[in-house]
C-alpha cells in the first residue's frame, strides 16, 4: 500500500486475503457521504487508529505502521529492525500452540475490536 494514511487500518484477518480485496476499497471516505454506514466506518477507523498507537507496545506498534500502513514486507522490516523475519511474523500474528493462536498484535487487536463490539461488517 503507497503512503501512510493515519485514519486507515484493516480489522486482522488471513494475510492471504488482501490480494483479492479490490483498492477502491481502501479509498478515504467520500465527506460528502451522511450515511449511516459512513459515519460509523470514520469513528471505528478513528478508534481503531487511537488502539493502534495506545494499546500496542512500541516494537508491535512500529512493525504493525511498518506491514500495513508503509506497506513493507516481513523481510524489508526484518532487514531494517534487525531482527528475523520469523520475529516478525510473530509480532505481527502471534504462533499457534496446542491449536491456539496466542500473542501478536493483531490477536491483540481482533480482541480489542470483540471488547469494543466492533464489527466490520458494518463498515467495510
Amino acid at each position: 500500500m503507497p503512503g501512510y494514511d493515519a485514519h486507515f487500518w484493516e480489522l486482522p484477518f488471513d494475510p492471504g486475503l488482501l490480494a483479492e480485496i479490490p483498492a477502491d476499497v481502501f479509498a478515504p471516505v467520500d465527506e460528502d457521504l451522511s450515511s449511516d454506514a459512513a459515519r460509523v466506518r470514520r469513528e471505528v477507523l478513528e478508534e481503531l487508529g487511537e488502539v493502534v498507537r495506545t494499546r500496542l507496545t512500541p516494537r508491535q506498534r512500529e512493525i504493525v505502521e511498518l506491514y500495513f500502513y508503509v506497506g513493507r514486507t516481513q523481510v524489508e522490516i526484518a532487514d531494517e529492525l534487525g531482527i528475523s523475519q520469523q520475529a516478525v511474523s510473530r509480532q505481527l500474528f502471534g504462533v499457534v500452540r496446542n491449536g491456539r493462536r496466542i500473542g501478536g498484535a493483531l490477536n491483540r487487536l481482533r480482541k480489542i475490536a470483540e471488547d469494543q463490539g466492533w464489527d466490520p461488517s458494518e463498515w467495510v
